[in-house]
């Protein structure tokens, strides 16, 4: 006889109480695998509680996989495998991941390690020039809110299913229309809306990989990109990035003896050093690329932020033979919460994206991207840009002063940009270097990036970038304060 006390009073549902009691006997084997339990009308009557009630209990313990249920039969008892416990966490899996996992995976395991934020007791107490983050302050958080409840309520119900694999057509032909601003000439048919620039170099690479292909990349270059190469299989191959921009005799060079299939460039204010090359630079490499077949990446990341000095138009400007995708975003002006960048290329080659994309992820967010085109549309964001050059030409400015009065050119020597977030310092001999550069800093109440974390191979110099994204001038000057003091310390230590 299966004896169960029923509380009438109890919160918990009867049905409930009744699949807890059965399930724990079961699990403490006081029931065995095999034992008959009562019919539902046995149980019932035995409770005094209504014969469904019961039924509830045990098609729930049927689902749980603690009872057989057969038409004219009985239920009984069977055994389980025992559902893990918040006490199982420490215990060691079957599965050895390094073992199981792919070599790429793993090494793009370790990249996304190096690039973890150092912890820090008082975080308030460091200064971040680490990251490309932007400074929420300047976010424009209520007008955005604002375009998202306009564009909710005015087309919920159709921007609510998948979208367009090539994102929300309104938003496309803004972007087109935009891009004519920087001299390049597309169609709503030519662009691809992504989930930030980062997935529109992603799925650029799935595209052309390849076992055996070769990759042309800048060194140094935009760190999240060598572990995408690693992921997609493709040989990247380091060009030298000089005051100018990139080497392109060692580029032709490596055309001539590898034939990589891409090259990936970042033009304006590159990514770590701040160079902005020239129109005929920009002319030789386009090209050099067209001499050899070779799709040109243009990642222009950060192409509406130059704030000093006359624009130079992007490589994609003068595309006539159709070679370059160009990668813009918005993450890097506005806020990178929205996730919302664009790809511009032949017709045929975004199809092909979207074909990608349709099967990554199906498709992007509608709604946000409404209410983007709503942010654009109404002119907000053509103002926030006129503001995010006021604010961060008054930035850099503190910024390179305060470099140029406390970093002596004994340990450091750099180049001022012409507009973007960047400032990257070639770092002068000491004769005793850290093990490790950016715990040096952050233990001097600065966090910034080192530069081997932009290099495929070692460089044969240190290098450190700042960021001053996510700073304001009186933190940009006490963190330059605190950068020289970390500098100067390395230079008084005397050798071993």
């Amino acid at each position: 006889m299966l004896l169960i006390k029923i509380d009438q009073n109890s919160r918990q549902p009867i049905y409930r109480q009744i699949l807890e009691e059965i399930r724990g006997r079961i699990e403490r084997r006081s029931i065995q695998p095999g034992d008959r339990l009562p019919s539902t009308r046995q149980l019932a009557d035995l409770l005094g509680v209504h014969r469904s009630t019961v039924a509830l209990a045990y098609q729930e313990l049927w689902a749980l996989g603690f009872i057989d249920l057969r038409p004219g039969a009985r239920p009984r008892a069977r055994s389980r495998m025992r559902l893990p416990g918040t006490g199982d966490d420490g215990n060691e899996g079957l599965l050895h991941w390094p073992t199981a996992a792919s070599k790429a995976s793993t090494a793009v395991m370790r990249a996304y390690e190096r690039i973890q934020p150092i912890t820090s007791r008082d975080k308030k107490a460091i200064i971040g020039f680490k990251t490309l983050d932007m400074d929420h302050r300047l976010f424009p958080v209520e007008h955005f809110r604002s375009c998202v409840s306009r564009v909710t309520k005015k087309k919920g119900l159709s921007l609510l299913g998948y979208g367009d694999h090539a994102g929300f057509p309104p938003l496309r032909e803004y972007i087109a229309h935009r891009l004519q601003t920087h001299g390049i000439s597309v169609t709503p048919g030519e662009i691809l809306i992504t989930n930030g620039s980062q997935q529109g170099i992603d799925m650029v690479l799935r595209m052309l990989a390849a076992p055996g292909r070769a990759v042309a990349i800048e060194s140094p270059t935009y760190g999240h990109i060598l572990p995408l190469l690693h992921l997609a299989g493709l040989k990247p191959l380091e060009i030298p990035v000089r005051h100018d921009g990139m080497d392109l005799t060692a580029l032709s060079r490596r055309m001539r003896d590898r034939h990589p299939v891409l090259v990936y460039t970042m033009p304006t204010f590159q990514n770590p050093t701040g160079v902005t090359t020239n129109q005929p630079h920009r002319e030789r490499l386009l090209s050099i690329c067209e001499q050899h077949r070779a799709v040109i990446l243009e990642d222009g990341f950060d192409e509406e932020m130059k704030y000093y000095g006359k624009v130079v138009l992007p490589i994609k400007s003068m595309d006539t033979r159709r070679i370059v995708i160009y990668c813009g975003t918005f993450s890097k002006v506005l806020f990178p919460g929205v996730r919302i960048g664009w790809i511009a290329a032949q017709k045929e080659c975004i199809e092909r994206l979207a074909a990608i994309r349709c099967f990554v992820d199906l498709s992007s967010n509608m709604i946000l991207q409404a209410a983007m085109h709503e942010f654009c549309s109404d002119g907000y964001y053509d103002r926030h840009i006129s503001k995010m050059h006021r604010v961060f030409r008054r930035r850099m400015e503190a910024a390179t002063r305060a470099l140029r009065e406390r970093v002596s050119p004994e340990w450091a020597e750099w180049a001022d940009p012409t507009g973007g977030y960047l400032i990257w310092l070639k770092l002068k001999p000491v004769s005793k270097p850290p093990s490790d550069w950016e715990s040096w800093f952050a233990a001097h109440g600065v966090e910034v990036a080192h530069g081997r974390r932009f290099f495929l191979s070692d460089p044969p110099d240190a290098y450190v970038r700042l960021s001053i994204s996510a700073r304001d001038e009186e933190e940009i000057i006490e963190g330059v304060n605190r950068f020289a003091g970390a500098l100067r310390g390395l230079h008084a230590r005397g050798p071993e």
